[in-house]
């Protein structure tokens, strides 16, 4: 997937911002000068920028901002404003998601007294109707993974088992939907700018930091050209690793090769490396700058899984109820979605009657458990419930 950019051009009074275009180069002409009512002159870069991520939420086609002259010259003054815009707030349909969920944008800049007048045209991926639908369905999938309780791990596990398992990728690049978190959820199919905003917004909107990468998909043997691609840095329990859904779509059985890795092994299954860049000068971070590696620092080794025991699904190191409430939201989430939060261990262990489901019935042998070992039961788990099993024989 291509990203390209204009370089900021200065024409005497008139200043020409171009932020990108993929796939498409056409681009509509710009129409007059909008008259949008402004009331008040911005004297704080912050204010102004909260004002115009409203516009970019809104997706306003047409907005203009009026701030003090001071705050940058002429020159750079349409990128500080528009980069800012995009600055990370934790909301899952802010920063990133709104980075690249524009198409293309236009700034002008007027001098007027003491003051920049900045008058932006965007256009977007997607109209202010499907992302208010793409909302509501957010919203709901997300109250349906019933998370709370969840650790980071679980929690970005579920969310990244259902994206994977969901979405396909899309052999149409040609279509603007194809990269849009939209047609990621209402489509099942989207290519990798797409898959990496629906996830993003997902995890944000539950909680996980997360950022989208761009840079290119790099052939170490030199064999293919490099290819335009985006991926994602999530901080997991204080910490940054690095995903690819994309290379893990449809993967079986939770193989996957590119979820929560640290460095050292983010590019050790394949010849194909990541190469984060910036393609964008203008709207996108210096990915390898001081700056930005100082602010979100990768991890070498991979995200541990959480521990955990026959019985004990938390790793809490004991077995108690909130391991019967674990098993038993679980069963709950899968029944309601389909999705377990469960690592491939933990499933194994929360099935402790060993009938290959995880459901109330575990449950209920954890709690049971527990008040036995609660009043000085010495049995483990697994020879409790095996003499259980065989009592219920002998008494039938």
């Amino acid at each position: 997937m291509k990203f390209s950019a204009k370089k900021l051009a200065i024409v005497s009074a008139l200043v020409v911002l171009s932020a990108f275009s993929a796939p498409c180069r056409a681009f509509a002409a710009q129409t007059s000068v909008p008259q949008i009512s402004q009331n008040c002159v911005f004297s704080s870069t912050d204010d102004a920028a909260q004002q115009m991520r409203a516009y970019l939420k809104e997706h306003s086609s047409d907005f203009e901002i009026e701030i003090s002259a001071n705050v940058a010259p002429k020159e750079t003054v349409g990128q500080i404003m528009i980069y800012k815009a995009f600055d990370e707030t934790g909301n899952g349909s802010e920063g990133d998601y709104l980075r690249f969920g524009v198409k293309k944008l236009n700034c002008k800049i007027y001098l007027k007294n003491d003051s920049y007048r900045l008058v932006y045209h965007i256009d977007y991926y997607t109209t202010a109707e499907e992302e208010e639908k793409l909302t509501q369905k957010t919203d709901e999938l997300l109250a349906s993974f019933h998370t709370d309780g969840l650790s980071d791990y679980n929690k970005a596990l579920l969310i990244y088992r259902y994206v994977t398992s969901k979405v396909t990728y899309s052999s149409d690049i040609s279509d603007k939907y194809a990269y849009t978190a939209y047609s990621a959820m209402e489509n099942g199919n989207a290519v990798c700018q797409g898959v990496a905003q629906l996830l993003y917004r997902l995890y944000n909107d539950s909680g996980i930091p997360c950022r989208i990468i761009a840079g290119v998909a790099r052939d170490s043997d030199g064999v293919r050209e490099d290819s335009y691609h985006v991926w994602l840095l999530t901080k997991i329990d204080g910490k940054y690793y690095l995903s690819d859904p994309t290379w893990d779509l449809s993967a079986v059985n939770d193989n996957f090769r590119y979820f929560l890795k640290g460095s050292d092994e983010f590019d050790n299954v394949s010849n194909m490396k990541h190469i984060p860049q910036n393609d964008n000068g203008l709207t996108f971070p210096e990915y390898n700058s001081d700056e930005f590696q100082s602010a979100y620092p990768v991890t070498a080794a991979n995200a541990p899984q959480p521990g955990c025991s026959s019985g004990d699904i938390d790793g809490s190191g004991s077995i108690n109820a909130l391991d019967a409430s674990f098993i038993l939201s679980d069963y709950s989430r899968f029944s309601t979605c389909g999705m377990s939060a469960l690592t491939i261990s933990q499933k194994s262990f929360a099935d402790v009657n060993n009938d290959n489901s995880v459901n109330a019935v575990d449950a209920s042998c954890v709690l049971a458990y527990y008040a036995y070992s609660s009043c000085g039961g010495k049995d483990s788990i697994d020879d409790y419930i095996k003499n259980e099993v065989l009592n219920d024989v002998r008494r039938k």
